[in-house]
């Protein structure tokens, strides 16, 4: 062991050294930066970057953890490297006082290769946005972070709060990716826009929350090849193309993709806006997709005749030509009852406009449309319907059917409870537009999954799976009869699971997910979840475990499974078969709960819980023993996870541990259906569901998997048929 450890340490001491020598870091307290709030660190800052830009090498600044109070900084390339990262740990601050006109806080320029992590930039606008509400006289705006004349930018989980002006600003560049971002400015502090792109392409924005007084984000002219997606916008004023048009030879903006947004209290959603005036340009081939209105002023609008104060408009007319938009998947809410408003130029008309699948409502009741000087087709359903005939919408056919919802609220922290989540009463229609391909489901029976409260976090990491919409349907997996198809694949009567709304009817507008039931001698309940050496299995009383612990058992291997109740535990041995079990719940030691179940180690750990069981766990596993991580539910409900702490296990016993979810596994679904379609036929598996009855059951089933009530899988019960 003693000969191990020396090695060890002369590899981290050579990979130390390694790294070292070979990456420049550049600590801005090393130059002079105090982090007090209050000395200026301005030129600590540059004294950093000039030399981390004058490095041949890749270079690293890093702004340790404190409040660094930086004046103005202009960050200017070219450098002789093309890849420094900046780490920020600690807050950068700005001056409160405005009166300087500065016009940019802080900028980088002409630099190809940068990389900015964490930290948190606070412009403190306040005293600024003040001057503006009282209409002194103030100077411009300060934008808080330029991204200028630069490529290849990659800014990733950083806070920018209270700006002057706009927050970040990318202008002139290519290559540009905001992650993770999050943009924090009270709803009414003037023109703080969240992300301004202007003159630049290639740029990606996703994963971002933006709260602000001004635009979420606004692309300015001269834009191109812009991928947003994954947003949570509000208040503030929406995603905005514009305003164009309002000086001569403006660049046209094109290749816009704007999907997976969330808006909310805002004053638009989906805007695009041109001056009604006669000089030229172009807007072209836009997608808006998978957006969410939550009580907003003005979801989908094309506005072409701005003009404040009717000056300088003669005529009144737009030179921008508007062609080639796409809505598609557009539904919520509008706080007014026209929630759809395409008002383009007489003598450019909007062209190519496509239009499927909106639902948009106000007071719960069908919103309004309007629509001038436009042309284009629509597909699905479209409410509200155009009217006038230079968009034509399909209308909704068949009787109108009771539909009772379960909306989610709003995000959740912590546990959840049953006020998260409304039974809604609505209504559907029970056949599909013509040329439609949707298909309209009568939903069976709904899974209750552990998984589900992930998405009922903010979404603010990357995910293998979507946040649930505030204000929309809970999704999840069921049992379902098509209703009425357009679907060449589906035809009324087919027995189908696979994801769908919790609700008594569903549309679902890609049905190619659904898979068809074929086998109806078992229980239909069945495929919300069964139809999915020395093994210990955690949580085993549940939808997953308890097959598991079968399915090793049938293999030959020695199975043991860990539960929260008498009952379980007895469940376990004498239902499932499990050779042994115990309640976790009564165990003051975990650890000698494992060593007293598994004298000689584990070969196999099926993980479901996380926490301090993987803990005791890594203690108990044999050499090259394996870890399936299938899921971690006592994690899902704090708001700061929990660490683990032997996790050097891994390296000494050369552990595999691998997470997984089942659709990368799905091409293996039919195997596995022979498989187990036969074993229950025989038997030799067993399966407990605890059904619910009831759509109005499904907040409590929900919430009781995170209080251990369920027995079993945990199902709702909708309808028998």
């Amino acid at each position: 062991m003693a000969q191990f450890l020396t090695l060890s340490v002369r590899a981290f001491l050579f990979l130390t050294f390694f790294a070292t020598i070979t990456m420049g870091a550049y600590n801005v307290v090393n130059y002079g930066a105090r982090p007090d709030g209050r000395t200026d660190s301005a030129k600590a800052f540059l004294g950093a970057w000039a030399d981390a830009c004058g490095s041949s090498k890749p270079a690293t600044i890093y702004v340790p953890a404190g409040s660094f109070f930086v004046s103005q900084a202009l960050f200017q390339g070219p450098c002789k490297n093309f890849d420094i990262k900046i780490d920020i740990d600690g807050t950068i601050v700005a001056s409160s006082d405005y009166r300087g006109g500065v016009l940019v806080w802080l900028t980088f320029k002409y630099v190809d290769g940068l990389s900015i992590f964490g930290g948190t930039l606070d412009g403190q606008g306040q005293a600024f946005w003040a001057c503006k509400t009282a209409g002194g006289n103030c100077p411009s705006g300060t934008t808080s972070l330029s991204i200028g004349m630069s490529k290849n930018v990659l800014i990733s989980g950083l806070t920018t709060t209270n700006s002057k002006g706009f927050h970040i600003s990318i202008f002139g560049s290519n290559g540009v990716t905001v992650q993770g971002a999050k943009i924090i400015a009270p709803g009414n502090s003037p023109n703080t826009d969240g992300i301004h792109i202007q003159m630049s392409s290639g740029v990606t924005v996703t994963s971002s929350s933006i709260k602000t007084g001004d635009d979420c984000i606004s692309i300015g002219e001269g834009t191109s090849n812009v991928w947003i997606e994954k947003i949570g916008c509000g208040p503030g004023h929406g995603i905005s193309i514009g305003s164009l048009g309002g000086t001569p030879l403006g660049a046209g903006v094109q290749n816009i993709t704007v999907k997976s947004v969330v808006f909310t209290g805002t004053q638009n959603g989906l805007r695009i806006k041109t001056w009604g005036k006669a000089y030229s340009g172009f807007v072209k081939d836009v997608t808006f997709e998978h957006a969410v209105m939550q009580n907003v002023q003005n979801p989908i609008v094309v506005d072409q005749n701005y003009c404040p104060g009717a000056v300088n408009c003669p005529g009144q007319s737009s030179g921008i030509k508007i062609s080639g938009l796409s809505y598609t998947d557009i539904q919520g809410s509008s706080a007014t009852q026209l929630a759809v408003k395409f008002d383009c130029s007489p003598s450019n008309p909007c062209g190519g406009i496509k239009l499927q699948d909106i639902r948009l409502t106000y007071q719960n009741q069908q919103a309004q449309s309007y629509c001038k000087n436009a042309d284009g087709s629509a597909s699905g359903f479209v409410i509200p319907p155009r009217r006038s005939s230079e968009i034509a919408t399909m209308a909704a056919e068949g009787e109108e059917l009771r539909n009772k919802r379960i909306i989610f609220k709003d995000y959740v922290v912590g546990f959840p409870t049953e006020d998260d989540m409304v039974l809604t009463p609505s209504t559907i229609r029970s056949k599909v537009p013509k040329g439609s391909t949707a298909v309209i489901l009568k939903n069976l029976y709904l899974s209750c999954d552990p998984y589900m409260r992930w998405r009922m976090s903010a979404p603010e990491h990357e995910s293998y799976t979507d946040a649930f919409v505030p204000g929309s349907v809970i999704v999840g997996y069921g049992v379902a009869k098509v209703v009425d198809s357009g679907h060449p694949d589906f035809t009324a009567g087919d027995l189908v699971w696979g994801l769908t709304g919790w609700e008594e009817y569903s549309l679902i507008t890609a049905p190619e997910g659904l898979m068809k039931i074929k086998h109806t001698d078992v229980p239909l309940s069945y495929y919300t979840g069964i139809l999915g050496e020395r093994v210990y299995v955690s949580a085993a009383s549940g939808a997953v475990g308890q097959l598991v612990g079968q399915f090793a058992k049938l293999m030959g291997c020695y199975v043991v499974g860990s539960a929260g109740s008498k009952e379980k535990v007895d469940l376990l041995k004498n239902k499932f078969g499990f050779d042994d079990a115990f309640n976790y719940k009564e165990e003051k030691d975990l650890n000698a709960a494992l060593k007293r179940c598994f004298p000689d180690g584990i070969d196999i750990y099926f993980e479901n819980v996380g926490g301090r069981m993987l803990d005791a766990v890594l203690l108990n596993m044999r050499a090259h023993g394996r870890i399936a991580v299938c899921g971690l539910i006592s994690q899902y409900n704090l708001t700061q996870q929990e660490g683990i702490h032997n996790l050097f296990n891994v390296v000494t016993k050369r552990l595999l541990l691998q997470g997984f979810i089942f659709p990368d596994h799905l091409h293996l679904y039919p195997k596995f259906l022979e498989m187990v379609i036969q074993y229950i036929r025989e038997g030799k598996v067993v399966y407990v569901e605890d059904a619910a009855e009831g759509i109005e059951k499904a907040p409590s089933a929900l919430v009781g998997l995170f209080a251990g009530r369920n027995v079993g899988k945990q199902v709702v019960v909708v309808a028998r048929d």
